[in-house]
């Protein structure tokens, strides 16, 4: 069992005492990451109990200091939180949510549809900036904390690019393609364009760059393959979920390769130059990696192997160089959607 597996579980059962007769139940409390905190990433680990709700969590990039930064599932409410955007002064979150079993199957998907909400970490305060319904697919918050971007339920239901101020004014959709998925911008350091995955009829998501809603740039075509991803938007060599690197020259994303490895899929992690050059392979094998972030310590992202019945964080060298394992949890449970703290 890993240092950080460990630490997991001693955040969760401190978390547990008391809990049943908490007459502040209805209070999500939150905690703001630590100090020497680097990364923030969703999970379920502190359950140990598989498809259970994920909570916010913080880790060092050394893999020490695991720390559990909110306590929404308190019985007899759960909420699963997925993905996190820290606002610069990491202490701010915009944080996508499920707390509604809208589809009764039993469980918290992203099906449910997806609520964007702000949450104040220091102060244990949430504000709802976007509802379940509009399943919100993604959210970043830029650098200069002037802007939040994410994707939504456009007309007809198809995925939109959409801005809004982070005290929820100013809400504007960008692109609104009639049967074209725009999904899962991420804001460049500069805060003055995006870059995207953009999904057309065929399946074959591609990345762009947002320059204006007159001006998107293709940057990547996609790979070889047909094959379709059961239950996903995705079909083999389908590219997704894009990011910036630091100096904002580069673009790191993923790829979808096959249909394995447990029906998640295998996908490579690459990077790419703006327009279009340099297309570098950083990460390959048959295993699932997550939606990638890129920071000044490298590349994060979350990996599970199905064969080797393995779920962690990793961090790798842009060059792919220097691969190593931050977090991990037990087979069936989840770690997922890294980011790098401000």
């Amino acid at each position: 069992m890993s240092r950080a597996l460990l630490l997991v579980l001693a955040v969760a059962l401190g978390a547990c005492s008391g809990e049943a007769d908490n007459p502040f139940a209805d209070i999500i409390q939150t905690f703001p990451p630590p100090p020497a905190a680097a990364i923030v990433f969703t999970s379920n680990g502190y359950a140990q109990i598989p498809g259970a709700p994920r909570e916010l969590f913080a880790v060092e990039s050394s893999g020490a200091g695991v720390t559990r930064l909110t306590f929404c599932n308190v019985d007899p409410r759960r909420c699963d939180t997925s993905e996190a955007s820290s606002a610069p002064d990491r202490v701010r979150m915009a944080l996508l949510r499920v707390t509604d079993d809208s589809d009764g199957n039993g469980r918290l998907t992203a099906a449910d549809g997806q609520a964007l909400l702000i949450s104040d970490l220091s102060r244990s305060v949430e504000g709802p900036l976007f509802p379940q319904s509009m399943h919100v697919g993604g959210v970043d918050w830029s650098r200069d904390g002037s802007v939040l971007v994410y994707s939504a339920d456009g007309e007809g239901g198809i995925d939109d690019l959409y801005r809004v101020d982070p005290n929820g004014q100013n809400n504007r959709n960008l692109t609104s393609t009639p049967d074209v998925r725009e999904r899962r911008p991420r804001i460049d350091p500069t805060a003055s364009v995006a870059v995207y995955e953009r999904i057309e009829a065929d399946g074959k998501g591609q990345i762009f760059v947002f320059n204006t809603t007159a001006s998107q740039l293709r940057v990547t075509s996609g790979g070889p393959g047909t094959a379709a991803l059961p239950n996903s938007l995705y079909v083999v060599g389908a590219d997704a979920d894009p990011d910036y690197s630091p100096d904002g020259r580069s673009i790191v994303f993923r790829r979808l390769t096959g249909t394995g490895n447990g029906g998640l899929g295998t996908w490579d992690i690459l990077t790419v130059r703006p327009d279009g050059t340099e297309l570098a392979l950083v990460a390959t094998g048959p295993v699932y990696r997550g939606a990638p972030d890129w920071g000044p310590e490298g590349i994060v992202y979350s990996e599970v192997d199905v064969a080797a019945r393995t779920s962690e964080i990793v961090v790798i060298q842009p060059d792919g160089t220097g691969r190593r394992s931050v977090v991990s949890v037990p087979a069936g449970l989840e770690v997922s959607f890294p980011r790098w703290l401000p």
